[in-house]
């Protein structure tokens, strides 16, 4: 099971092995199936390999984690998924301490707790070497540092740190920091030069990357993945109203966008004018089919909003997953009409960040999974405010 993986996650191990052989961020001469094979045999720890590029497809953070296990435990696998448990059970322990800062019931805790370990999401993505679960882990950890410096005043450096590391473990997530801060902000729990404290430490974390892949592709472009292209191009084309799922939000493939566009493929060379060239292609379609720039816009964010998969998946953890969803969608909306000002800023800056990046992008519930932390978290507040109201209303009568 540990060695059938492929796709995305193919991409993120070699690139993990690439950076603990070499040091530099890229890919070797080497094919997935001989990537498997090593680790099948052991042999990855002595032998050499050549690097054949730089890479900026993927962010770095995953990558990063990876080597660092794979230079301590000697190119394990079953190490890597070991840190994915313990990571897991980390988070569990921080989502715990962001729950103290509540006057919450503490059954209700423990059940957050519990149902946040066995969170069907994380199950489903848990299994393959995605980035979704360290995602995940650091969504709770930024929950954890903004409701403690609300809490207490104190440590709001450590939730600027963390909301720029998220941003370079999954870009979908670009938004959610400064949605939530900006809520913040207007309900009056955040003073301007506070924003300004973590908005510049996010973006100097996001910018050292930035830097970084303009120094390696030699380009005067700001950008954090050179996917961003073809990302847009997959959700802006003419198959996006009829393709377009929740459950696969990449299935309008992104070389539609280049069928009536002319252009000459010798003017866009490299990671970046392969990146320029869907942009180009992206932004024309938009500019020649206003008529279908409203029906894409409803249809993702219809897909976006809604929490029953509209390309069925069978088995039970779908189901849990499917369950969990609609169950936070009315727990958000209890939130909204019931909460307090910072937890109604959470909703808020969730439905603003998703909306945000699924009309720029697309959406899935693969890309969505991270995020289950903070809405576990809502569904636990929403709990609460029924016991406390339920309890109101006996003394009453």
């Amino acid at each position: 099971m540990k060695y059938d993986f492929g796709g995305d996650a193919s991409d993120f191990i070699h690139l993990g092995l690439t950076l603990a052989k070499t040091g530099k961020y890229g890919h070797l001469d080497i094919s997935h199936g001989e990537i498997v094979e090593g680790f099948k045999s052991g042999i990855h720890g002595d032998n050499t390999y050549e690097f054949t590029g730089h890479s900026t497809w993927r962010p770095p953070v995953w990558p990063a984690l990876i080597a660092i296990t794979f230079l301590v435990s000697g190119y394990s696998l079953n190490f890597l998924i070991l840190v994915k448990f313990l990571l897991h059970l980390l988070g569990g322990f921080f989502f715990f301490k962001t729950l103290q800062y509540f006057k919450i019931n503490r059954i209700l805790m423990y059940l957050g707790v519990f149902l946040y370990l066995v969170n069907p999401a994380w199950q489903l993505y848990s299994r393959v070497f995605l980035s979704e679960p360290l995602t995940l882990f650091l969504i709770t950890l930024y929950l954890w540092s903004l409701i403690k410096f609300l809490k207490t005043k104190k440590s709001l450096w450590i939730n600027g740190l963390i909301g720029g590391v998220l941003i370079l473990s999954h870009p979908y997530y670009i938004f959610l920091p400064f949605s939530i801060w900006a809520f913040l902000f207007l309900f009056k729990k955040m003073q301007f030069r506070q924003i300004l404290l973590v908005g510049v430490i996010a973006i100097s974390i996001v910018t050292l990357w930035v830097v970084r892949n303009s120094v390696v592709l030699d380009t005067e472009k700001l950008l954090i993945t050179t996917s961003s292209g073809a990302v847009m191009a997959k959700g802006w084309n003419e198959k996006v109203p009829e393709l377009h799922t929740n459950t696969k939000g990449d299935l309008a493939e992104e070389q539609l966008v280049l069928q009536n566009f002319d252009y000459k493929r010798s003017d866009y060379q490299g990671q970046v004018g392969s990146m320029q060239l869907y942009q180009d292609a992206t932004y024309n379609f938009i500019q020649s089919n206003p008529d279908l720039i409203l029906p894409i816009i409803w249809k993702k964010l219809r897909s976006a909003f809604n929490p029953i998969p509209e390309t069925p998946r069978p088995g039970p953890l779908e189901t849990g997953r499917v369950l969990f969803q609609v169950i936070t969608l009315l727990a958000a909306v209890l939130v909204l009409l019931k909460g307090s000002r910072n937890t109604r800023a959470l909703v808020l800056g969730l439905f603003l960040s998703t909306a945000l990046i699924s009309v720029l992008t697309y959406s899935g519930f693969r890309f969505r999974m991270p995020q289950s932390s903070l809405e576990l978290f809502l569904i636990v507040i929403a709990l609460d405010i029924l016991r406390k109201n339920i309890k109101s209303v006996k003394s009453e009568s």
